[in-house]
């Protein structure tokens, strides 16, 4: 098994071990990483507000794949393209609530992966490739300069995810989502009296987003 001691490391400790070369999972560790997704997705739901979005296997399953596979890919630089979009799929469900969180158990580890790749090989076409999920998949990158607007919507529509997104916001300090004309309020209303302890800097930046 593979994809599950991975899995556990990655949540557990950050330390993982991975293989040197990509290959497909066999049908008993996807298993077994759904059940601890599943149970992952039951102990981060704890740390949101309100009613969380359901978990959706395929979503998690597909991410923590992508995941895995991206880490081989930045580690080993001799695979070639056609390897990257072999393991590199696209998801091809529907962006919901439920896909976005359960998608973000594992997708809050790959912004530290993009920074790293861009740091080693900006012109790479993995860089390429997680910039495009970046934008693809907002709620897990916040700080990221593009997003997808129907991507963010999705997001937004959640009363739980909304929340976490605006904490997000917050926490990375990203002036230039909180400058955007239908963040702005939450943000503003997310920090309510407290801007000066959680963004010191906030009120000077947001003049000129007005």
């Amino acid at each position: 098994m593979l994809l599950t001691p991975f899995l556990r490391d990655l949540v557990s400790t950050g330390a993982v071990t991975l293989t040197s070369q990509p290959s497909a999972f066999e049908a008993d560790d996807l298993h077994a990483a759904d059940t601890l997704l599943a149970d992952y997705h039951a102990e981060d739901a704890l740390e949101l507000p309100g009613t969380v979005p359901a978990f959706a296997a395929p979503a998690a399953r597909w991410a923590a794949q992508y995941v895995y596979h991206t880490l081989q890919l930045a580690l080993v630089r001799e695979l070639d393209e056609d390897v990257m979009q072999q393991y590199l799929p696209a998801y091809t469900g529907d962006v919901t609530p439920e896909t976005i969180y359960s998608v973000d158990l594992t997708f809050r580890y790959l912004p530290d992966l993009l920074r790293l790749a861009k740091g080693l090989a900006p012109g790479d076409a993995l860089v390429a490739q997680l910039q495009d999920i970046a934008r693809q998949w907002p709620f897990s990158f916040v700080g990221h300069p593009e997003v997808d607007a129907t991507a963010e919507a999705a997001v937004l529509s959640h009363p739980a995810l909304q929340l976490a997104y605006v904490d997000r916001i917050i926490r990375q300090q990203d002036q230039q989502r909180a400058r955007q004309p239908h963040l702005l309020p939450l943000v503003r209303a997310a920090l309510g009296g407290h801007a000066a302890t959680l963004w010191p800097d906030f009120h000077d930046f947001i003049l000129f987003a007005v």
